[in-house]
Order: C-alpha cells, then structure tokens, then sequence
C-alpha cells in the first residue's frame, strides 16, 4: 500500500518543531532595529569626527573664525546627510562651554545638541563641541530615558578617547 501524504503525528511533530524553532530565534530578533538604527547614528557621529568637522574647522581657521564651526553647519549638512530625518544644527545649537564627554554621566539635553531622535523610548542626542584655536569640534551620542534638562545617560562614543 503506497501513502499519499503526511500522518497527522507527522505534521503535529513537525507543527511542534517549527514552534521550539521560531521560540529560540524570535528573541534573537527583537530589538534588531534598533541596534540598526542606533549604529547608523553612530556612524554618522564618528564620521563627523573624524573627517567632516575636521575640515571645516581647518578651513575655520583659514578663514580667521578662530576654529568655530558655526558659519559652516550649511555645508557641513549638505556634506553629511543627517540618517533618519535628523534636523541638525551646528550654528545656533553649539552655545555651552566645552564639555568633556569621557567624563560626564549626566547632560543637560539642552545644550549643544545639534540633533536628536527617539527610538523604543530611548532619546539619542548628537552633542557637540565647537572648535576653537586648539581643538576641532567633535560630537558624541548621548542616550538617556527622557530628552530633559540634567538627565542621566550614557555617551555612546567618548569622541575624547
């Protein structure tokens, strides 16, 4: 006698496999977005440091601006797409005095953010320096619970070390 198909215990057991399978790797998934997205606003915080904010604040210093970037944030976001629909602001954003990023727990999410976005209920801000006749500007990734003033985070990079 030839079978034509599957026994019902066949396809339960198979029913039950699927099922331990996708149980396992499930978790695995979730969460895989955000790691995306938090990882391209990486990116584009250290490509900022390392090629963008560099050049303008030579070209700052060329230029007799004392190493300030402010005058250039046009052409620093027409140079580096913000990812995500980011609007950033390099010109009126950049008020505070110079802050030591390795060294703070806590930030006042109001000052020199230059952008920022929320994703799964964690605030990302981009917090930056401006250059001055010593140092280029650099930036940080800041992540905190809430997107208020003083709040307890933790920077992503450290852009001092």
């Amino acid at each position: 006698m030839k079978r034509a198909g599957f026994t019902m215990i066949e396809l339960i057991f198979v029913i039950v496999i699927l099922g331990i399978l996708s149980a396992v790797a499930l978790p695995k998934f979730i969460g895989v977005s955000e790691q995306a997205k938090v990882g391209k606003l990486k990116a584009y915080v250290g490509t900022l440091n390392m090629t963008t904010l560099p050049a303008y604040w030579s070209e700052s210093i060329s230029d007799g601006n004392n190493g300030s970037i402010k005058s250039y944030s046009d052409n620093i976001k027409k140079d580096l797409v913000a990812p995500d629909g980011i609007s950033v602001d390099f010109n009126t954003s950049l008020t505070a005095s110079y802050k030591d990023f390795s060294t703070l727990t806590t930030y006042d999410t109001t000052s020199n953010v230059v952008g920022s976005k929320k994703y799964n209920g964690k605030f990302y801000s981009i917090i930056c320096n401006d250059g001055n006749s010593t140092s280029s500007a650099h930036c940080d990734l800041f992540k905190s619970d809430t997107n208020a003033s003083g709040v307890t985070g933790t920077f992503l990079l450290n852009a001092n070390n």
